[in-house]
């Protein structure tokens, strides 16, 4: 599992420099307008979504000798090198079209990686709690690739470096290099499971039958409405520190503090996961998050950088919960379908879900940045005390409705591991005997057992 979870040291670089330093490097060090980078973000993160469905089912239907997931890793691996030196070192002179080319390639090769990754992993274990162990892995090593880009500005500063072009070139550099190293050791060393024999369903059909599983329709919408709130939190993060608390110093403490305490709190919230259920566990983070993030936050004063350092470590250690538990709860909903349907439609499910993944922080900075320009906040200064209260507000209320929202999504979510253990043994009473109750009467489809399906 260890080394399954290596690749996600890579991804993790996507998920700091391109959600929280990407528009203050592009609007204060190259001159990029609030409203061009939110904007053309957008358009990348749209075009990106669209394809993800169609790569989960490529994925899905892919057969090689090295089986569906390794051969879209291999050929993702490059993109995402190009993207990263487009993105992390760009030339003199740039415009919002090259932000959003640049954005653009290396999208579809994190794209391309993530969704073979993510099925892959879904399907290396079949048990509940297998997931959520599997997950934490998972999550401790993107967390450590987080640490390890944070660090990066944390240690550039120490030299004088802001979010500029050598900070950004240094993450590019080791970006490039360790993509191809640590997915190269996972597809070397970890075996890619066989898939479950079907014949695939049209693809209009498919997608219909994805958006009936209720369980998937939940945590899509739940998605996507928390995301929207910590994203409007994540775009506004880089500016909140230098222009209201007023010490760009502390950024990489403060990435390193929040990230890195997320370390600390894999473990325990997968033992929390053990005893409450997976979903359980992600809703009261998210609670527990939304007073620490928002109404805490909200008593910052310019000049408490440091206070801010402490209490976005208490964050990240409560945000653990649901940046970790939700790709066991996406393996769990792909078992339930396919008791349903008969069909391993991992790829697709996690294709489908990607969109809604990145529809949402798409949206958020798309609407957080030019609204902070509309209030009047300038990302170069200066700023008047107005428009500096706005973006407080904006950073420390803003995401509060979206994020309870999602918490009480989650914490209504139907699949526990009771109900998770009947639908694994439906599936392997159909792996052993092929059993007739699992057969629609008439129609040789498979369908749920009784049971499940009057629960879901």
């Amino acid at each position: 599992m260890g080394i399954y979870a290596l690749p996600a040291l890579p991804m993790a670089f996507l998920f700091v420099p391109l959600t929280a330093l990407l528009p203050a490097f592009y609007a204060q060090e190259l001159g990029v307008s609030l409203s061009a980078v939110g904007g053309f973000l957008l358009v990348s993160r749209l075009f990106d979504m669209a394809i993800d469905p169609g790569l989960g089912r490529l994925s899905d239907m892919t057969r090689s000798r090295w089986g569906r997931r390794k051969p879209w890793m291999v050929l993702a691996t490059p993109i995402c090198m190009i993207g990263a030196w487009l993105v992390f070192m760009p030339p003199q002179q740039v415009t919002g079209l090259y932000l959003l080319l640049a954005t653009g390639v290396i999208y579809l090769g994190a794209s391309m990686l993530g969704l073979a990754y993510s099925a892959w992993g879904a399907e290396i274990v079949d048990t509940y709690h297998g997931r959520s162990k599997i997950a934490g892995f998972r999550e401790g090593a993107n967390v450590l690739g987080i640490v390890i880009a944070s660090a990066v500005p944390a240690v550039t500063g120490l030299y004088g470096h802001g979010v500029d072009r050598f900070t950004m070139s240094v993450m590019g550099w080791i970006l490039i290099g360790m993509t191809p190293l640590t997915v190269w050791a996972a597809l070397r060393f970890i075996p890619e499971p066989p898939p479950t024999p079907h014949r695939p369903s049209p693809w209009l059909k498919t997608l219909g039958t994805l958006f009936r599983n209720r369980p998937f329709q939940l945590l899509c919408i739940a998605y996507v409405v928390l995301n929207i709130g910590s994203s409007i939190a994540t775009a506004s993060l880089i500016f909140f520190i230098s222009h209201y608390l007023g010490q760009p110093e502390v950024i990489g403490p403060v990435l390193l503090a929040s990230f890195g305490s997320v370390l600390l709190g894999v473990p325990v919230w997968v033992q929390v996961a053990r005893r409450i259920g997976k979903h359980r566990a992600a809703g009261i983070s998210l609670l527990i998050a939304i007073t620490l993030s928002g109404l805490v936050a909200l008593q910052m004063r310019p000049g408490d950088g440091w206070l801010f350092v402490g209490l976005m470590a208490l964050c990240g250690f409560t945000s653990a919960a649901f940046l970790t538990l939700p790709l066991g709860i996406m393996g769990d909903i792909i078992d339930y379908d396919t008791l349903k349907t008969g069909e391993a439609r991992g790829g697709l499910f996690f294709g489908v879900w990607g969109f809604f993944q990145q529809i949402s922080p798409a949206i958020a900075v798309g609407i957080t940045l030019p609204l902070l320009e509309f209030l009047g906040f300038s990302a170069k200064g200066p700023n008047s005390p107005e428009a500096l209260q706005a973006l407080k507000y904006v950073y420390c209320l803003g995401p509060i409705p979206f994020m309870l929202a999602g918490a009480l999504m989650f914490m209504a979510f139907p699949i526990d591991a009771r109900r998770h253990g009947i639908i694994r043994r439906g599936l392997e009473r159909r792996k052993a005997r092929m059993a007739p109750e699992l057969v629609a009467p008439g129609t040789g489809n498979p369908v749920a057992a009784p049971i499940v399906g009057g629960i879901l």
